[in-house]
């Protein structure tokens, strides 16, 4: 008997919880290896926590609290046993383009952390409703070009925000660009903080110096460069009393649970709504590629619904708890891979370090300068300045290379958020050029074998007079339709004017896995025309599905017809192209058995006119023969062996 509703709701929602598949066999082992990662990370997330705070504009204990709350439920839905949540500074920069762009001018801090903790709030509950409807895949459609391109660009702006601190005076906000001017006219004007520069240099450098070291001397024990130069320039500060602008008292204890103000018109919901599309969609690009990343490295699955959820419902609660939105951090996985952390119990233990921060020890950050902040983000975002991605597109693509082109320059010089929308747009809009516009070749025999090649780049390959060998490199689909079509025609009447009169169009349909309707009402006008003309339409090579699909449209026995089906490029050329035009009908036992044996007989001969069978389809080709015209039932997918094209 089927299971009451409210059980199978309930075991489908326990499903969700994807600790309860390995908590099971959870081992002292798996304890050591885990509680070692987290203790370790924490020393990174504790600096970092503070200063990707300042890049959201809230206070720096706000970054404490988003390295709590969300770490714990992230670690209850992940599938993914190494990516490490929590502040990041990409998806700081673009919480704070978000909230900036919903707050008033004259809004003060609190209603500003309001509006943060919504967004948060909101973000997660999108993300929550991605993840439940299977929309994991949307991350795929942002291509790689224009995320290398969008990183380089959020990294500058990231880092021109923080010349304030290396200056140690206010600048406007504006543009990178306009920032940057702005920042270079005060260095030049002698404007400037010179005790903020000083201590800004000097933590740079000594965390670069410290990593480098360690690196060459130590590489495989972690220095900490980052807490090491928090303590220096906290004591230096509380002993000498620099004058500059430091983090002043945090408060201690952990935070409590309250709804964040939601907003109470319909335009106002319009904006959070659509600026916590942007953080939802972000936070799970940057976690996603990161969990892919060490699922490929340590061999294991991962669900990227399931991680849509599992970031859903970390920044849901993280919400709740006064934590901004947070995703996962690739120094910080990486650290966890390296030190073997091999379940997602180490975000546990990262969380209750932060307990103990929180609790007892944010009165001992009261003298920390901001300068040294500010050198912490310069060093953490030096890797994610990447212009050497653009010198290798350039090269090999100069369509991947527009792409990153576009998505650098319209985020560096507009907006996180404007960047992001036009990377998005940019790449389907690539995506829609190259599916409407797919590779189309014409194919020759090249001399003496049974190969077939493009004409373009094989000049010598031998085209058969009055026939028209080609290939369409991409299903057949409303898109790209009209394109196969009017390439077809084109190519025909080039033949006919170089006085090579078509007779027969072969068509190689090894890469046409299927065919819409509206592509097939296409191809019926092109056949129909084509036999208008006593041109014979010969397909060869055709795959299962797209012959199916030509069944069902009624296609296959109306306009095409199982004679004029072949299994190779080299049958349908000597047994199709050597008739006049056939009407399409479907084959006889006896044609067939006829033309099984005189084929067998030329088997044997080099060059193989065999049979090819895909991996997937061999058991649609029972019963069938070598050589004869194919029949529905023809499962071949692409070309004979010994027959190859290209």
């Amino acid at each position: 008997a089927e299971k009451p509703l409210y059980v199978r709701v309930l075991k489908g929602a326990l499903r969700k919880f994807r600790i309860l598949l390995w908590i099971r066999t959870y081992s002292r082992v798996d304890l050591a290896a885990d509680v070692r990662a987290g203790l370790t990370v924490s020393v990174v997330l504790i600096p970092q926590a503070i200063a990707y705070a300042l890049l959201v504009e809230v206070d720096p204990v706000i970054g404490l609290y988003a390295s709590f709350i969300p770490l714990i439920v992230f670690t209850l839905f992940t599938t993914s046993n190494h990516v490490s949540v929590g502040p990041f500074a990409l998806i700081s920069l673009v919480v704070a383009s978000v909230a900036n762009g919903i707050a008033s001018p004259d809004r003060t801090d609190a209603e500003y952390l309001q509006i943060v903790l919504t967004l948060s709030v909101l973000s997660g509950l999108l993300q929550l409703a991605m993840g439940l409807l299977g929309l994991g895949i949307i991350a795929s459609f942002l291509a790689d070009p224009c995320v290398a391109g969008f990183t380089t660009a959020v990294a500058l702006i990231i880092m021109s925000s923080q010349l304030k601190y290396l200056l140690g005076r206010p600048i406007g906000k504006g543009s990178m660009p306009e920032t940057v001017v702005n920042g270079l006219r005060l260095f030049f004007t002698g404007d400037v903080n010179w005790w903020a520069f000083l201590v800004t240099v000097s933590a740079f450098l000594m965390m670069y110096g410290i990593k480098r070291s360690g690196q060459r001397f130590l590489p495989k024990v972690p220095l900490f460069e980052q807490l090491v130069a928090v303590i220096f320039f906290t004591a230096v500060n509380y002993a000498a009393d620099i004058p500059i602008e430091a983090i002043g008292l945090l408060p201690t204890g952990l935070p409590s649970p309250q709804l964040p103000h939601f907003p109470a018109s319909v335009a106002e919901l319009g904006k959070y709504l659509s600026g916590s599309a942007i953080i939802a969609f972000t936070g799970f690009l940057v976690s996603m590629s990161m969990a892919r990343i060490f699922s490929v490295k340590h061999g294991y699955p991962i669900e990227s619904n399931q991680e849509l959820i599992a970031l859903g419902f970390a920044n849901f609660f993280g919400g709740l708890f006064n934590a901004f939105p947070v995703s996962g951090s690739f120094s910080r996985s990486a650290l966890v891979s390296s030190l073997g952390g091999g379940t997602p119990m180490h975000g546990v233990v990262q969380a209750g370090v932060i307990v103990l921060v929180l609790l007892w020890l944010t009165p001992l950050f009261r003298t920390l300068p901001f300068a040294v902040l500010a050198a912490i983000i310069f060093a953490a975002l030096q890797s994610l300045v990447d212009f050497s991605t653009a010198k290798l597109l350039w090269r090999s693509s100069r369509a991947d290379f527009a792409l990153w082109i576009i998505a650098f320059l319209v985020t560096a010089i507009f907006d996180v958020q404007v960047g992001l929308i036009v990377s998005l747009a940019a790449s389907l809009g690539l995506l829609v050029m190259r599916t409407s516009r797919p590779r189309w070749v014409v194919l020759g025999r090249l001399q003496g074998t049974d190969i077939f090649r493009d004409v373009t780049r094989y000049p010598t390959a031998e085209v058969p007079p009055h026939v028209l060998i080609c290939r369409f490199d991409a299903p057949l689909h409303f898109a790209n339709a009209e394109f196969f079509a009017s390439s077809l025609r084109k190519r025909l009447r080039v033949m006919a004017a170089q006085g090579d009169e078509p007779t027969h169009v072969l068509m190689d349909c090894s890469s046409i896995h299927t065919i819409d309707a509206s592509a097939n009402q296409v191809l019926r006008n092109l056949i129909s025309e084509l036999h208008k003309n006593d041109v014979a339409f010969i397909l060869t090579n055709t795959r299962a599905h797209f012959r199916e699909s030509l069944a069902k449209f009624g296609t296959l026995d109306a306009f095409i017809g199982e004679n004029n089906m072949f299994l190779s490029l080299l049958d349908a050329l000597e047994n199709g192209c050597s008739r006049p035009r056939q009407p399409p009908r479907k084959t006889t036992p006896d044609e067939s058995d006829e033309s099984a044996t005189s084929i067998d007989d030329g088997d044997r001969s080099e060059g193989g006119r065999g049979r090819h069978v895909d991996e997937d389809e061999d058991e649609e080709f029972t019963g069938l023969e070598r050589g004869r015209p194919s029949t529905g039932n023809n499962g071949g997918g692409a070309p004979a062996p010994g027959e190859r094209t290209q």
